[in-house]
């Protein structure tokens, strides 16, 4: 059985809720979590359940920089389990100061990781990371974790409370953009999956060379209403949509026109 966000919701409210039980009340005061898990914003079938200090501005964004629940039954993108717990630190959306940021944090995480997480760190992320499968009843998750979420974030949290409070005075868009134009380009090697074949069929995107057999097996008409359609401007549509469990193959695309692409939305129409 896979779940669902709706199924997993209360469990992990559950979780949190006995993990702030059991913090020390000046960790605990500060976090807060997603309402419910959400679908990767890359792979529909990965549910994610962060939690973050409620006091971290835009220069150290949420879904960056948590303590992050995954669950992934097609193994896409965790490490070959269906579930895992970690911290994660995207570094490259640091936007202050990175490097010094980065360095002190590796140092100290490094250190202080916890008996039985992982410390992964490379160019681009860094973690503290569990791997796990849950063959039980589902509501009897918030248990086995939440010992585990204490040890971690009692740990890794005060290490992470002086950053935090340093960049919590949000900045704006353009401040934001001005630093990531004063350190350029960063380099860094791209992740590597354990079933890459599947990671093509549950990606949002499109590669841009099924653009002209799309256009051209409509005969460059919308599929709904017949309009012209131009190549360069026509919507590459999910018949089934993506949210809903549409795969990334050419066969579940067709060229609609911005009008009725907009109007279907994420329903399923034919």
């Amino acid at each position: 059985m896979e779940f669902n966000t709706e199924i997993l919701a209360p469990v992990c409210q559950q979780l949190f809720d006995n993990v702030v039980r059991d913090l020390p009340p000046e960790i605990a005061n500060r976090l807060t979590c997603s309402k419910s898990p959400r679908v990767h914003g890359s792979y529909r079938t990965v549910l994610l359940f962060n939690v973050w200090d409620k006091y971290q501005s835009d220069v150290l964004p949420k879904q960056h920089f948590c303590y992050c629940l995954g669950y992934d039954p097609h193994h896409l993108i965790g490490g070959g389990t269906d579930w895992y717990f970690h911290l994660w630190l995207n570094t490259i959306r640091i936007y202050r100061e990175r490097d010094v940021v980065k360095a002190t944090l590796e140092k100290e995480i490094a250190s202080a990781c916890p008996k039985g997480f992982r410390f992964i760190a490379n160019d681009r992320a860094m973690e503290a990371k569990i791997n796990f499968n849950w063959q039980k009843p589902l509501k009897g998750l918030p248990g086995f974790l939440a010992p585990r979420y204490v040890a971690l974030i009692k740990t890794i949290h005060p290490i992470l409370i002086p950053v935090i409070d340093k960049y919590s005075i949000y900045g704006s868009r353009d401040e934001v953009k001005k630093e990531v134009l004063k350190r350029g380009r960063l380099p860094f090697k791209q992740m590597r999956f354990t079933r890459p074949e599947l990671i093509e069929e549950y990606s949002r995107s499109i590669p841009p060379s099924w653009r002209l057999d799309i256009f051209n097996k409509s005969g460059g008409k919308c599929v709904h209403c017949g309009v012209g359609l131009k190549l360069d401007d026509f919507h590459m549509d999910h018949k089934i949509p993506f949210t809903k469990g549409g795969k990334r193959v050419k066969i579940n695309f067709q060229a609609l026109c911005p009008n009725c692409n907009l109007k279907k939305g994420n329903r399923f129409i034919g």
